[in-house]
């Protein structure tokens, strides 16, 4: 599970490096998806998304959600979240690092679930998945 940090394009690197400090750990994964106006760095707890909102369909959604989680079985997850409550706000796309899925939770929370294909750029462990 991530905690979602936005920086603004060209703050990356200064970003990434105050987390760097906080967390106490080194960068896990870095992904650049620049067809989607994207660059997002795993550190320790944080993914740190340096996000072109001009590139970005659904900036603004994508802005709102806080949590990310990595599942081992989307459909799985989709399934058994929506048989509690939960509802599909963005339904399943395909991604560079996996397939994933934003459901808002009964509560208000909005959340990305994302099936996380590790690949060799990948430093660690994405961390644990649950369901």
């Amino acid at each position: 599970m991530f905690v979602r940090v936005f920086c603004e394009p060209g703050t990356l690197v200064e970003t990434v490096r105050f987390y760097e400090a906080l967390a106490g750990v080194s960068v896990d994964q870095d992904m650049d998806i620049p067809e989607s106006g994207l660059h997002v760095v795993a550190v320790g707890p944080f993914l740190i998304i340096e996000m072109d909102r001009t590139k970005l369909d659904r900036a603004a959604q994508a802005a709102e959600t806080h949590v990310t989680v990595l599942v081992a079985d989307l459909d799985d997850v989709m399934t058994h979240q929506v048989a509690a409550g939960a509802q599909v706000v963005q339904p399943r796309w395909d991604a560079p690092p996996g397939p994933g899925i934003r459901l808002r939770h009964p509560d208000g929370l909005l959340v990305e679930y994302v099936e996380h294909r590790p690949s060799p750029d990948d430093v660690g462990e994405p961390g644990l998945s649950f369901r």
